[in-house]
């Protein structure tokens, strides 16, 4: 498996990574929170600035690491650097995930959570905030395979500014990475 930032070769990848998650998230899968990206050029140059800067003090800066196996995209896992921007420490956490459905069931998170982990030590952030819907339990089992504390679980408000998260109940992990 190779884990790294997109590049613009991985273009085809990508397409097929993101029609694969739109199926499913058409099909009805709410926890698939994806968009469709129509100009792939315009998205690795704000992939690679959101690292910097952001467009929204509320944001975090951010990177995102893609998992490949054999030419296809097997997961995306989101590093957000700065919790105390928005609502991070409270419903969004540091990280976001997502599997491709063609990769489910082996495995691949699990190495990508521990890839993203280290990615934080390196930058001294030794004490990591995941959050998952809690009825989704594929990502509540690999949160706590990797360590995580359940800290308590929050109901968000049916107003809360992200809309694809409005009324939900929200499991919070804590990974200490000391």
């Amino acid at each position: 498996m190779d884990i790294r930032t997109l590049e613009l070769t991985d273009q085809a990848a990508f397409e097929r990574f993101q029609n694969l998650l739109l199926a499913e998230k058409a099909a009805g899968n709410t926890f698939i929170e994806t968009k469709k990206v129509e100009d792939f050029p315009a998205f690795i140059e704000k992939s690679s600035r959101l690292e910097r800067e952001t467009d929204d003090p509320n944001w975090s800066t951010v990177t995102s690491y893609y998992a490949f196996i054999d030419g296809e995209i097997a997961g995306k896992i989101s590093c957000r650097w700065e919790l105390e921007k928005g609502e991070l420490a409270r419903a969004g956490g540091h990280i976001g995930y997502v599997t491709s459905p063609a990769f489910r069931r082996q495995g691949i998170m699990t190495d990508l959570l521990q890839f993203a982990l280290e990615r934080y030590r390196e930058r001294g952030i030794l004490s990591v905030l995941i959050t998952a819907n809690v009825n989704n339990l594929p990502s509540r089992k690999t949160i706590e395979k990797a360590g995580g504390r359940l800290e308590n679980i929050i109901r968000l408000e049916d107003d809360f500014p992200d809309a694809h998260m409005a009324g939900q109940d929200l499991a919070r992990y804590w990974l200490d990475l000391t």
